[in-house]
């Protein structure tokens, strides 16, 4: 079954509420909301203690769909990515999004490229989670957002600007 918006099934004796929310990490991007056991599974919306990656944004779809999740009474959240979390969880991976918009967008604005724009985001706030070079794809994916054709959105091109931003963290 595939839907678009919202889909409620019952399982066995359980309320299942499907919910899409993408397109943010990936294209089809949805969460599974079980109410009665106060769960929400999260697909690849959370990455917890890891830098997530903006494959397809827009990145306000993401925002939004942390925001519509502590908006449910949810005290267990499964993500994609890493341990079982609360709205703590979800509330930080919020905030990294919200923080590299905002860091881009004065990079963009100033006029500098989407390459340089990642290598001088400090991730100071984010230390100790996994994968900081996935900043090259979220800057990427955000120049495109705000107009910029020129950042590339081949995934060969991104993967190489991810092993030299790893290289230069090392």
């Amino acid at each position: 079954t595939t839907f678009k918006g919202q889909l409620t099934r019952i399982v066995g004796s359980k309320c299942v509420e499907m919910i899409e929310v993408g397109p943010a990490h990936t294209g089809g991007d949805a969460i599974v909301h079980a109410p009665d056991d106060r769960t929400v599974f999260t697909g690849d919306i959370l990455f917890i203690n890891g830098h997530p990656i903006v494959w397809a944004g827009p990145i306000g779809n993401w925002i939004s769909a942390c925001d519509m999740i502590m908006t449910l009474d949810a005290e267990n959240i499964v993500p994609g990515h890493g341990p079982a979390t609360d709205k703590r969880g979800v509330a930080r991976v919020r905030d990294y999004l919200v923080y590299i918009r905002d860091e881009a967008r004065k990079r963009h604005d100033a006029g500098m490229g989407a390459l340089e724009a990642a290598r001088s985001i400090a991730l100071d706030d984010f230390e100790g989670w996994g994968d900081a070079e996935r900043i090259a794809v979220n800057v990427a994916t955000l120049y495109r957002e705000f107009g910029d054709a020129s950042a590339p959105s081949d995934a060969g091109v991104l993967f190489g600007w991810m092993a030299q931003l790893w290289k230069d963290r090392k």
